[in-house]
């Protein structure tokens, strides 16, 4: 049996507002999927992206008489985003979009969208989140083109749907 997995190449990032009415909103993976598709911009040739991290604070109960310990769990901490891309000042959409949530303190939804063929959209997996733009950084360096580096400070669930068929 061959081990099944999704290469990073072709990955898209897709940024755009938190829906104005949740209650209202989308609440079905496929409205998900739709309002992602119609109201997202996608990042043009993003270098890199950080890890999705989701971890729960631990604490471990021993006892004074014996070798028992046993353990508590707690909530769900999520860590920040990074994404790396070459500066682009003629990206109007979703870069521009990244700093602009930055200067303004805007909340944003970003979705990344993994493919198992990218030119194939139905067999992939979008994973999407709330966030706030936490730091921009400008890299120059000898020898090498200038990069941008947005953090994203992850504020909800990250949820997993499956991607649709819209491009």
């Amino acid at each position: 049996m061959a081990i099944r997995l999704i290469n990073s190449q072709g990955t898209l990032l897709r940024i755009c507002p938190p829906p104005k009415d949740p209650p209202n909103g989308p609440t079905t993976p496929e409205e998900w999927v739709d309002y992602i598709y119609d109201y997202s911009k996608l990042v043009v040739c993003p270098q890199s992206m950080g890890e999705l991290p989701e971890t729960r604070n631990t604490t471990e109960y021993g006892c004074i008489n014996s070798n028992e310990s046993t353990k508590s769990l707690g909530s769900i901490q999520r860590g920040n985003f990074d994404v790396e891309m070459l500066l682009d000042p003629e990206d109007q959409d979703g870069q521009w979009m990244l700093r602009k949530a930055f200067i303004g303190n805007d909340p944003v939804l970003i979705a990344v969208e993994f493919n198992d063929a990218p030119a194939d959209t139905t067999n992939g997996t979008i994973e999407y989140f709330h966030g706030m733009v936490s730091s921009q950084t400008i890299g120059i360096a000898q020898n090498e083109a200038v990069k941008t580096t947005i953090t994203v400070e992850v504020s909800s669930d990250i949820t997993e749907i499956p991607a649709g068929t819209k491009v």
